[in-house]
Protein backbone atom coordinates (compact mmCIF):
# COMPACT_ATOMS: atom_id res chain seq x y z
CA UNK A 1 0.00 0.00 0.00
CA UNK A 2 0.91 3.55 -0.75
CA UNK A 3 1.16 5.08 2.62
CA UNK A 4 -1.33 2.58 5.11
CA UNK A 5 -2.37 -0.14 6.14
CA UNK A 6 -5.41 1.50 7.51
CA UNK A 7 -8.27 2.95 5.77
CA UNK A 8 -11.77 4.46 6.26
CA UNK A 9 -13.14 2.92 3.06
CA UNK A 10 -11.81 0.54 0.87
CA UNK A 11 -13.11 0.62 -3.35
CA UNK A 12 -12.58 -2.37 -4.95
CA UNK A 13 -12.92 -1.61 -9.12
CA UNK A 14 -11.84 1.98 -10.41
CA UNK A 15 -14.05 2.38 -13.05
CA UNK A 16 -17.78 4.38 -12.94
CA UNK A 17 -18.70 3.31 -10.10
CA UNK A 18 -15.60 3.13 -8.12
CA UNK A 19 -14.73 6.00 -8.52
CA UNK A 20 -17.43 8.05 -8.32
CA UNK A 21 -17.78 6.62 -4.23
CA UNK A 22 -14.30 7.10 -3.92
CA UNK A 23 -14.68 10.61 -4.92
CA UNK A 24 -17.39 11.40 -2.37
CA UNK A 25 -15.62 9.74 -0.11
CA UNK A 26 -12.44 11.80 -0.17
CA UNK A 27 -14.22 14.77 -0.41
CA UNK A 28 -16.03 14.44 2.88
CA UNK A 29 -12.48 14.46 4.04
CA UNK A 30 -12.25 10.16 4.38
CA UNK A 31 -9.27 7.84 3.94
CA UNK A 32 -9.79 6.13 0.59
CA UNK A 33 -7.53 3.24 -0.97
CA UNK A 34 -9.20 2.17 -4.44
CA UNK A 35 -7.96 -1.13 -5.67
CA UNK A 36 -8.47 -2.26 -9.62
CA UNK A 37 -7.05 -5.48 -11.10
CA UNK A 38 -6.92 -2.89 -14.54
CA UNK A 39 -3.78 -0.35 -14.62
CA UNK A 40 -5.21 3.02 -16.38
CA UNK A 41 -6.05 3.63 -18.92
CA UNK A 42 -7.33 0.59 -20.24
CA UNK A 43 -10.74 -0.45 -21.91
CA UNK A 44 -13.47 -2.62 -20.76
CA UNK A 45 -16.59 -3.89 -22.97
CA UNK A 46 -19.03 -0.70 -22.32
CA UNK A 47 -22.20 1.00 -24.75
CA UNK A 48 -19.80 3.87 -23.79
CA UNK A 49 -23.00 6.55 -24.19
CA UNK A 50 -23.87 9.10 -21.88
CA UNK A 51 -26.87 11.23 -21.81
CA UNK A 52 -27.51 14.67 -20.46
CA UNK A 53 -28.64 13.26 -17.18
CA UNK A 54 -25.11 10.64 -17.42
CA UNK A 55 -22.94 14.15 -18.16
CA UNK A 56 -25.07 15.34 -15.45
CA UNK A 57 -23.57 12.87 -13.06
CA UNK A 58 -19.78 13.40 -14.51
CA UNK A 59 -20.00 17.27 -13.50
CA UNK A 60 -21.43 16.17 -10.00
CA UNK A 61 -18.02 14.10 -9.81
CA UNK A 62 -15.97 16.87 -10.73
CA UNK A 63 -14.33 15.09 -13.71
CA UNK A 64 -16.20 16.84 -16.68
CA UNK A 65 -13.59 19.27 -17.40
CA UNK A 66 -10.83 16.18 -18.05
CA UNK A 67 -13.95 13.91 -19.90
CA UNK A 68 -14.59 17.17 -21.76
CA UNK A 69 -10.38 17.61 -23.34
CA UNK A 70 -10.63 14.63 -24.81
CA UNK A 71 -13.15 16.63 -26.98
CA UNK A 72 -15.52 14.49 -27.75
CA UNK A 73 -18.65 15.94 -29.98
CA UNK A 74 -21.26 17.36 -27.62
CA UNK A 75 -24.75 15.29 -29.10
CA UNK A 76 -27.85 17.97 -28.84
CA UNK A 77 -29.95 15.67 -30.88
CA UNK A 78 -31.66 11.66 -30.23
CA UNK A 79 -33.08 9.93 -32.90
CA UNK A 80 -34.57 6.64 -33.12
CA UNK A 81 -35.87 4.79 -36.55
CA UNK A 82 -37.59 2.25 -37.03
CA UNK A 83 -37.24 0.53 -40.41
CA UNK A 84 -37.58 4.26 -42.54
CA UNK A 85 -39.33 6.12 -39.84
CA UNK A 86 -37.06 8.37 -38.31
CA UNK A 87 -38.02 9.95 -34.71
CA UNK A 88 -35.43 12.70 -34.03
CA UNK A 89 -35.80 15.20 -30.77
CA UNK A 90 -33.38 17.73 -29.00
CA UNK A 91 -32.22 16.75 -25.53
CA UNK A 92 -33.97 18.10 -22.91
CA UNK A 93 -31.77 20.35 -20.25
CA UNK A 94 -31.20 18.01 -17.26
CA UNK A 95 -28.86 20.08 -14.62
CA UNK A 96 -27.90 22.92 -17.44
CA UNK A 97 -26.52 19.78 -19.58
CA UNK A 98 -28.64 19.88 -22.68
CA UNK A 99 -25.96 17.41 -24.69
CA UNK A 100 -24.91 13.92 -24.57
CA UNK A 101 -21.10 12.26 -25.14
CA UNK A 102 -19.41 9.19 -25.79
CA UNK A 103 -16.21 8.93 -25.01
CA UNK A 104 -14.24 5.48 -25.59
CA UNK A 105 -13.55 3.85 -21.88
CA UNK A 106 -9.54 4.13 -21.79
CA UNK A 107 -9.48 7.58 -21.52
CA UNK A 108 -13.17 7.90 -19.50
CA UNK A 109 -12.15 6.04 -17.14
CA UNK A 110 -8.80 7.58 -16.72
CA UNK A 111 -10.70 10.79 -16.10
CA UNK A 112 -12.55 9.72 -13.61
CA UNK A 113 -9.12 8.11 -11.72
CA UNK A 114 -7.59 11.14 -12.10
CA UNK A 115 -10.27 13.19 -10.31
CA UNK A 116 -10.45 10.46 -7.66
CA UNK A 117 -6.56 11.38 -7.10
CA UNK A 118 -6.49 14.61 -6.95
CA UNK A 119 -9.64 14.57 -3.96
CA UNK A 120 -6.92 12.37 -1.99
CA UNK A 121 -7.66 8.89 -3.08
CA UNK A 122 -5.18 6.34 -3.09
CA UNK A 123 -4.90 3.90 -5.70
CA UNK A 124 -3.50 0.31 -6.46
CA UNK A 125 -3.29 -0.42 -9.78
CA UNK A 126 -2.91 -4.67 -10.82
CA UNK A 127 -4.18 -5.28 -7.36
CA UNK A 128 -6.97 -8.00 -6.80
CA UNK A 129 -8.93 -8.27 -3.45
CA UNK A 130 -8.51 -12.06 -2.39
CA UNK A 131 -10.65 -12.22 0.97
CA UNK A 132 -12.38 -10.19 3.49
CA UNK A 133 -11.72 -9.67 7.25
CA UNK A 134 -14.60 -10.21 9.40
CA UNK A 135 -15.43 -8.83 13.24
CA UNK A 136 -18.63 -9.48 15.14
CA UNK A 137 -19.65 -10.24 11.78
CA UNK A 138 -19.10 -7.18 9.92
CA UNK A 139 -16.29 -6.67 7.10
CA UNK A 140 -13.71 -4.81 9.19
CA UNK A 141 -11.03 -5.33 6.28
CA UNK A 142 -9.24 -7.09 3.36
CA UNK A 143 -6.81 -9.25 2.01
CA UNK A 144 -5.20 -7.87 -1.03
CA UNK A 145 -2.97 -9.31 -3.82
CA UNK A 146 -0.47 -6.69 -5.54
CA UNK A 147 0.87 -6.96 -8.78
CA UNK A 148 4.30 -8.80 -6.79
CA UNK A 149 1.86 -11.36 -6.29
CA UNK A 150 2.50 -10.30 -2.79
CA UNK A 151 -0.65 -10.04 -0.07
CA UNK A 152 -1.31 -7.36 2.72
CA UNK A 153 -4.10 -6.99 5.11
CA UNK A 154 -6.25 -3.86 5.20
CA UNK A 155 -8.06 -2.90 7.83
CA UNK A 156 -11.59 -0.45 6.98
CA UNK A 157 -14.83 0.61 8.39
CA UNK A 158 -16.50 0.31 5.09
CA UNK A 159 -16.20 -2.06 1.71
CA UNK A 160 -17.32 -0.88 -1.57
CA UNK A 161 -17.05 -3.41 -3.98
CA UNK A 162 -17.30 -1.99 -7.67
CA UNK A 163 -15.88 -4.60 -9.69
CA UNK A 164 -18.84 -5.68 -12.07
CA UNK A 165 -21.13 -8.58 -12.71
CA UNK A 166 -18.55 -11.35 -11.84
CA UNK A 167 -17.76 -9.35 -8.42
CA UNK A 168 -15.26 -10.59 -6.29
CA UNK A 169 -16.59 -8.36 -2.98
CA UNK A 170 -20.17 -10.16 -4.07
CA UNK A 171 -18.55 -13.69 -3.60
CA UNK A 172 -17.02 -12.81 -0.69
CA UNK A 173 -20.13 -11.41 1.32
CA UNK A 174 -22.27 -14.20 0.42
CA UNK A 175 -24.58 -11.82 -2.23
CA UNK A 176 -23.16 -13.15 -5.40
CA UNK A 177 -26.34 -15.00 -6.56
CA UNK A 178 -29.01 -12.20 -8.05
CA UNK A 179 -32.16 -12.35 -6.15
CA UNK A 180 -34.08 -11.73 -9.49
CA UNK A 181 -33.30 -10.88 -12.87
CA UNK A 182 -34.10 -11.83 -16.47
CA UNK A 183 -32.01 -13.21 -19.51
CA UNK A 184 -31.37 -11.11 -22.55
CA UNK A 185 -31.95 -12.34 -26.13
CA UNK A 186 -29.90 -9.71 -27.65
CA UNK A 187 -26.07 -9.75 -28.01
CA UNK A 188 -23.62 -6.94 -28.66
CA UNK A 189 -20.71 -6.78 -30.99
CA UNK A 190 -19.07 -3.28 -32.00
CA UNK A 191 -16.53 -1.62 -33.62
CA UNK A 192 -14.72 1.64 -33.80
CA UNK A 193 -14.08 3.30 -36.79
CA UNK A 194 -13.38 7.18 -38.69
CA UNK A 195 -16.01 8.69 -39.60
CA UNK A 196 -17.16 9.57 -42.84
CA UNK A 197 -19.95 12.00 -42.02
CA UNK A 198 -17.38 14.49 -39.98
CA UNK A 199 -18.43 18.18 -40.29
CA UNK A 200 -22.27 16.97 -40.66
CA UNK A 201 -25.28 16.91 -38.29
CA UNK A 202 -24.83 13.51 -38.11
CA UNK A 203 -21.64 14.28 -35.66
CA UNK A 204 -24.37 15.78 -33.09
CA UNK A 205 -26.70 13.04 -33.18
CA UNK A 206 -26.79 9.44 -30.91
CA UNK A 207 -28.99 7.18 -32.98
CA UNK A 208 -30.51 4.02 -32.35
CA UNK A 209 -31.70 1.95 -35.90
CA UNK A 210 -33.81 -0.53 -36.09
CA UNK A 211 -34.16 -2.61 -39.08
CA UNK A 212 -35.02 -6.47 -39.13
CA UNK A 213 -34.18 -8.11 -35.96
CA UNK A 214 -30.92 -6.32 -35.08
CA UNK A 215 -30.79 -2.56 -33.49
CA UNK A 216 -27.60 -0.93 -34.75
CA UNK A 217 -26.08 2.14 -32.13
CA UNK A 218 -24.38 4.44 -33.71
CA UNK A 219 -22.34 7.44 -31.43
CA UNK A 220 -19.79 10.15 -32.78
CA UNK A 221 -16.64 9.90 -30.43
CA UNK A 222 -13.02 12.27 -30.25
CA UNK A 223 -10.62 12.35 -32.74
CA UNK A 224 -13.50 12.06 -35.56
CA UNK A 225 -14.34 8.26 -34.93
CA UNK A 226 -17.09 6.81 -34.49
CA UNK A 227 -18.71 3.75 -32.97
CA UNK A 228 -21.51 1.45 -33.85
CA UNK A 229 -22.58 -1.39 -31.71
CA UNK A 230 -24.89 -4.29 -33.36
CA UNK A 231 -27.66 -5.27 -30.97
CA UNK A 232 -29.03 -8.23 -32.72
CA UNK A 233 -29.84 -12.13 -31.84
CA UNK A 234 -26.94 -13.47 -29.37
CA UNK A 235 -26.88 -16.84 -31.59
CA UNK A 236 -25.11 -14.21 -34.01
CA UNK A 237 -22.24 -13.71 -32.36
CA UNK A 238 -20.44 -16.84 -33.35
CA UNK A 239 -20.52 -15.52 -37.02
CA UNK A 240 -19.32 -12.08 -35.65
CA UNK A 241 -16.48 -13.76 -34.56
CA UNK A 242 -15.83 -16.00 -37.43
CA UNK A 243 -16.40 -13.48 -39.93
CA UNK A 244 -16.72 -9.73 -38.67
CA UNK A 245 -16.03 -8.16 -42.21
CA UNK A 246 -18.55 -10.69 -43.66
CA UNK A 247 -20.93 -9.71 -41.09
CA UNK A 248 -20.66 -6.24 -41.40
CA UNK A 249 -21.34 -6.01 -44.96
CA UNK A 250 -24.22 -8.12 -44.38
CA UNK A 251 -25.69 -5.56 -41.56
CA UNK A 252 -25.11 -3.16 -44.36
CA UNK A 253 -26.98 -5.21 -46.47
CA UNK A 254 -29.87 -5.15 -44.42
CA UNK A 255 -29.48 -2.07 -42.32
CA UNK A 256 -29.85 0.86 -45.46
CA UNK A 257 -29.70 3.19 -42.72
CA UNK A 258 -26.31 1.67 -41.39
CA UNK A 259 -25.14 1.68 -44.69
CA UNK A 260 -26.19 5.73 -44.78
CA UNK A 261 -24.80 6.46 -42.22
CA UNK A 262 -21.07 4.73 -42.06
CA UNK A 263 -20.68 3.30 -45.51
CA UNK A 264 -16.92 4.65 -46.23
CA UNK A 265 -15.53 3.98 -43.03
CA UNK A 266 -11.92 3.30 -42.84
CA UNK A 267 -9.65 2.08 -39.91
CA UNK A 268 -11.70 -0.38 -37.82
CA UNK A 269 -10.73 -1.23 -34.61
CA UNK A 270 -11.09 -4.87 -33.91
CA UNK A 271 -14.19 -5.94 -33.06
CA UNK A 272 -15.64 -6.53 -29.45
CA UNK A 273 -18.64 -8.54 -28.68
CA UNK A 274 -20.82 -10.36 -25.54
CA UNK A 275 -23.59 -12.81 -25.76
CA UNK A 276 -24.65 -13.10 -22.00
CA UNK A 277 -25.61 -10.14 -20.32
CA UNK A 278 -28.85 -11.28 -17.98
CA UNK A 279 -29.86 -8.39 -16.20
CA UNK A 280 -30.04 -8.63 -12.34
CA UNK A 281 -30.46 -7.25 -9.03
CA UNK A 282 -28.34 -8.50 -6.23
CA UNK A 283 -28.58 -7.90 -2.34
CA UNK A 284 -26.21 -4.74 -2.32
CA UNK A 285 -25.62 -4.32 1.32
CA UNK A 286 -24.68 -5.53 4.79
CA UNK A 287 -22.76 -5.05 8.02
CA UNK A 288 -19.75 -2.83 6.58
CA UNK A 289 -20.18 -3.14 3.15
CA UNK A 290 -22.09 -2.24 -0.57
CA UNK A 291 -22.13 -3.64 -3.99
CA UNK A 292 -22.10 -0.42 -6.24
CA UNK A 293 -22.78 -0.15 -10.28
CA UNK A 294 -22.69 -3.81 -12.35
CA UNK A 295 -22.00 -5.37 -8.96
CA UNK A 296 -25.02 -4.85 -7.50
CA UNK A 297 -27.53 -4.61 -10.09
CA UNK A 298 -27.29 -4.80 -14.11
CA UNK A 299 -29.62 -4.15 -16.94
CA UNK A 300 -29.48 -4.75 -20.76
CA UNK A 301 -27.02 -2.61 -22.28
CA UNK A 302 -29.13 -1.56 -25.12
CA UNK A 303 -30.73 1.31 -23.02
CA UNK A 304 -27.25 2.91 -22.81
CA UNK A 305 -27.58 3.66 -18.63
CA UNK A 306 -25.19 1.79 -16.79
CA UNK A 307 -22.80 4.53 -16.52
CA UNK A 308 -25.12 6.80 -15.74
CA UNK A 309 -26.30 4.88 -13.09
CA UNK A 310 -22.96 3.73 -11.62
CA UNK A 311 -21.66 6.96 -11.42
CA UNK A 312 -24.94 8.22 -9.39
CA UNK A 313 -25.24 5.75 -7.00
CA UNK A 314 -21.66 4.93 -6.34
CA UNK A 315 -21.50 8.80 -5.46
CA UNK A 316 -24.75 8.36 -3.22
CA UNK A 317 -23.10 5.40 -1.26
CA UNK A 318 -19.84 7.53 -0.30
CA UNK A 319 -22.01 10.72 0.14
CA UNK A 320 -24.33 8.68 2.19
CA UNK A 321 -21.55 6.43 4.10
CA UNK A 322 -18.85 9.17 4.82
CA UNK A 323 -20.50 11.07 7.82
CA UNK A 324 -21.61 8.03 9.70
CA UNK A 325 -18.48 5.62 9.54
CA UNK A 326 -17.66 6.06 13.08
CA UNK A 327 -21.20 4.59 14.00
CA UNK A 328 -21.66 0.78 12.53
CA UNK A 329 -25.17 1.10 13.18
CA UNK A 330 -26.32 3.91 11.35
CA UNK A 331 -23.08 3.26 8.54
CA UNK A 332 -25.83 0.19 7.62
CA UNK A 333 -29.02 1.96 8.03
CA UNK A 334 -27.22 4.50 5.17
CA UNK A 335 -26.29 1.64 2.79
CA UNK A 336 -29.49 -0.35 3.14
CA UNK A 337 -31.16 3.73 2.46
CA UNK A 338 -29.20 4.00 -0.65
CA UNK A 339 -29.57 0.37 -2.18
CA UNK A 340 -33.73 1.05 -1.83
CA UNK A 341 -33.42 4.22 -3.28
CA UNK A 342 -31.27 2.52 -6.49
CA UNK A 343 -33.32 0.24 -6.64
CA UNK A 344 -36.65 2.44 -6.73
CA UNK A 345 -35.33 4.46 -9.34
CA UNK A 346 -33.70 1.66 -11.49
CA UNK A 347 -36.98 -0.55 -11.11
CA UNK A 348 -38.33 1.24 -14.43
CA UNK A 349 -35.41 1.57 -16.89
CA UNK A 350 -34.62 -2.57 -15.60
CA UNK A 351 -38.04 -3.45 -17.14
CA UNK A 352 -37.70 -1.72 -20.32
CA UNK A 353 -34.38 -2.73 -20.39
CA UNK A 354 -35.92 -6.18 -20.47
CA UNK A 355 -38.85 -5.19 -22.99
CA UNK A 356 -36.38 -3.94 -25.09
CA UNK A 357 -33.80 -6.65 -25.71
CA UNK A 358 -36.60 -9.12 -26.69
CA UNK A 359 -36.00 -10.17 -30.51
CA UNK A 360 -38.65 -8.30 -32.71
CA UNK A 361 -38.87 -6.33 -35.64
CA UNK A 362 -40.28 -2.80 -36.26
CA UNK A 363 -44.41 -3.47 -36.03
CA UNK A 364 -47.21 -1.04 -36.79
CA UNK A 365 -47.34 0.07 -33.32
CA UNK A 366 -43.76 1.09 -33.16
CA UNK A 367 -44.15 3.03 -36.40
CA UNK A 368 -46.84 5.08 -35.30
CA UNK A 369 -45.02 6.11 -32.09
CA UNK A 370 -41.71 6.96 -33.82
CA UNK A 371 -44.14 9.32 -36.56
CA UNK A 372 -46.69 11.09 -33.69
CA UNK A 373 -43.33 11.67 -32.17
CA UNK A 374 -40.76 12.77 -34.81
CA UNK A 375 -39.67 16.32 -33.61
CA UNK A 376 -41.98 16.68 -30.84
CA UNK A 377 -40.73 19.59 -28.55
CA UNK A 378 -40.30 18.58 -26.30
CA UNK A 379 -38.81 14.91 -27.26
CA UNK A 380 -41.15 12.29 -25.57
CA UNK A 381 -38.96 9.60 -26.72
CA UNK A 382 -36.09 10.87 -25.55
CA UNK A 383 -37.03 11.92 -22.14
CA UNK A 384 -37.35 8.24 -21.55
CA UNK A 385 -33.28 7.81 -22.12
CA UNK A 386 -32.52 10.77 -20.05
CA UNK A 387 -34.38 9.67 -17.09
CA UNK A 388 -36.81 12.74 -17.32
CA UNK A 389 -39.81 10.12 -17.00
CA UNK A 390 -40.07 6.44 -16.66
CA UNK A 391 -40.55 4.68 -19.79
CA UNK A 392 -44.22 3.19 -18.66
CA UNK A 393 -45.45 6.60 -17.39
CA UNK A 394 -44.16 7.67 -21.13
CA UNK A 395 -45.46 4.98 -23.18
CA UNK A 396 -48.31 4.42 -20.60
CA UNK A 397 -51.17 1.92 -21.32
CA UNK A 398 -53.79 5.21 -22.74
CA UNK A 399 -51.32 6.12 -24.85
CA UNK A 400 -50.49 2.57 -26.04
CA UNK A 401 -54.28 2.07 -26.61
CA UNK A 402 -54.76 5.48 -28.81
CA UNK A 403 -51.72 4.45 -31.04
CA UNK A 404 -52.96 0.71 -30.76
CA UNK A 405 -55.93 2.11 -32.41
CA UNK A 406 -54.78 4.61 -35.10
CA UNK A 407 -52.38 1.06 -36.70
CA UNK A 408 -55.48 -0.89 -36.75
CA UNK A 409 -57.19 1.45 -38.88
CA UNK A 410 -54.82 1.65 -41.33
CA UNK A 411 -55.55 0.32 -44.53
CA UNK A 412 -54.30 -3.60 -44.70
CA UNK A 413 -53.69 -3.56 -40.93
CA UNK A 414 -53.15 -6.90 -39.11
CA UNK A 415 -55.82 -5.99 -36.50
CA UNK A 416 -55.18 -9.30 -34.64
CA UNK A 417 -51.80 -8.83 -34.31
CA UNK A 418 -52.06 -5.50 -33.44
CA UNK A 419 -54.15 -6.11 -30.52
CA UNK A 420 -52.45 -8.77 -29.42
CA UNK A 421 -48.76 -6.92 -29.35
CA UNK A 422 -51.10 -3.99 -26.95
CA UNK A 423 -52.82 -6.38 -24.75
CA UNK A 424 -49.36 -8.51 -24.02
CA UNK A 425 -47.29 -4.45 -23.32
CA UNK A 426 -50.76 -3.94 -21.06
CA UNK A 427 -50.21 -6.80 -19.38
CA UNK A 428 -46.13 -5.94 -19.27
CA UNK A 429 -46.96 -2.39 -17.85
CA UNK A 430 -49.50 -3.91 -15.14
CA UNK A 431 -46.51 -5.68 -13.41
CA UNK A 432 -44.56 -2.55 -13.52
CA UNK A 433 -47.18 -0.31 -12.82
CA UNK A 434 -48.04 -2.95 -9.22
CA UNK A 435 -44.02 -2.75 -8.35
CA UNK A 436 -44.18 1.26 -8.45
CA UNK A 437 -47.49 1.66 -6.47
CA UNK A 438 -46.56 -1.11 -3.95
CA UNK A 439 -42.75 -1.44 -3.73
CA UNK A 440 -41.59 -4.27 -1.62
CA UNK A 441 -37.77 -4.30 -1.00
CA UNK A 442 -35.72 -6.81 -2.06
CA UNK A 443 -38.97 -8.10 -4.58
CA UNK A 444 -38.21 -11.43 -5.63
CA UNK A 445 -41.17 -11.87 -7.65
CA UNK A 446 -40.76 -11.95 -11.00
CA UNK A 447 -42.70 -9.76 -13.51
CA UNK A 448 -43.89 -10.36 -16.98
CA UNK A 449 -41.33 -8.27 -18.67
CA UNK A 450 -38.81 -10.85 -16.90
CA UNK A 451 -37.65 -14.09 -18.90
CA UNK A 452 -36.62 -16.75 -16.25
CA UNK A 453 -34.64 -19.18 -18.01
CA UNK A 454 -31.56 -16.81 -17.06
CA UNK A 455 -27.91 -18.50 -16.04
CA UNK A 456 -25.89 -17.49 -13.26
CA UNK A 457 -23.14 -17.10 -13.49
CA UNK A 458 -23.07 -15.41 -16.84
CA UNK A 459 -21.00 -17.96 -19.40
CA UNK A 460 -17.41 -16.40 -19.94
CA UNK A 461 -15.96 -15.93 -23.48
CA UNK A 462 -14.87 -18.96 -25.39
CA UNK A 463 -11.06 -17.69 -25.15
CA UNK A 464 -9.39 -18.09 -21.50
CA UNK A 465 -9.36 -14.95 -19.80
CA UNK A 466 -5.60 -13.85 -19.54
CA UNK A 467 -3.29 -10.76 -19.20
CA UNK A 468 -1.43 -9.37 -21.68
CA UNK A 469 1.50 -7.79 -21.93
CA UNK A 470 0.70 -4.50 -24.05
CA UNK A 471 -2.50 -3.25 -25.40
CA UNK A 472 -2.88 -0.55 -27.50
CA UNK A 473 -5.15 2.46 -26.81
CA UNK A 474 -4.61 3.35 -30.27
CA UNK A 475 -6.14 0.30 -31.42
CA UNK A 476 -9.55 2.32 -30.48
CA UNK A 477 -7.97 5.46 -32.51
CA UNK A 478 -7.42 7.40 -29.30
CA UNK A 479 -3.77 7.51 -27.84
CA UNK A 480 -0.62 5.34 -27.32
CA UNK A 481 0.81 2.15 -26.17
CA UNK A 482 -0.68 1.03 -22.58
CA UNK A 483 -0.16 -1.45 -20.21
CA UNK A 484 -3.10 -4.26 -20.95
CA UNK A 485 -4.47 -6.12 -17.56
CA UNK A 486 -8.02 -8.23 -16.98
CA UNK A 487 -10.41 -5.67 -15.02
CA UNK A 488 -11.96 -6.37 -11.92
CA UNK A 489 -15.36 -7.21 -13.80
CA UNK A 490 -13.19 -10.68 -15.49
CA UNK A 491 -13.57 -9.20 -19.32
CA UNK A 492 -11.09 -9.11 -21.48
CA UNK A 493 -9.14 -5.99 -21.78
CA UNK A 494 -6.48 -6.83 -24.47
CA UNK A 495 -6.85 -5.63 -27.99
CA UNK A 496 -4.36 -5.33 -31.04
CA UNK A 497 -3.52 -2.45 -33.58
CA UNK A 498 -5.99 -0.70 -35.25
CA UNK A 499 -6.87 -2.79 -38.34
CA UNK A 500 -8.39 -1.50 -42.05
CA UNK A 501 -11.29 -3.48 -41.73
CA UNK A 502 -13.14 -5.41 -39.33
CA UNK A 503 -11.70 -8.12 -37.66
CA UNK A 504 -11.63 -10.41 -34.61
CA UNK A 505 -10.91 -9.39 -31.24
Amino acid sequence: MTSSSQYDAVVVGARCAGSGAAIALARAGRSVLMVDRAAFPSDTLSTHVNFPSAVAEIDKLGALERVLACDPPKAHYGMVQGEDIPCLGKFAEVDGIDYGICVPRPHFDNALVETALEAGVELCERTSCESLVWENGRVAGVVLRGPDGEEETVSCKVLIGADGRRSTVARLVGSERPYRGSDNHRACAFFYMDDPKVGTVWRDRLIQLRRGKTHALIFPCPDDRVLCLFMGPKEDIPRWRKDPEGMWEEMLRECPSVRDRLEGATNFSKLRSTADNPAFFRRSSGPGWALAGDAGHFKDPIIGQGMRDAMRFGRLWGEAAAPVLDDPRALDAALRAVEERRDRECMATYHWGNRESRIFEVSPLHREVFAAWDGAEPSKLLHMFDRVRAPHHVLNPLVGATFATKAMLRRGADRRAILGEAIEEIRIDAGIWREELFPRFRNARQSRSERTDWNWPPLRPARALQAVPTAKVDDLGIGDSVPAAVSASGADRGSGPAAPGPVAA
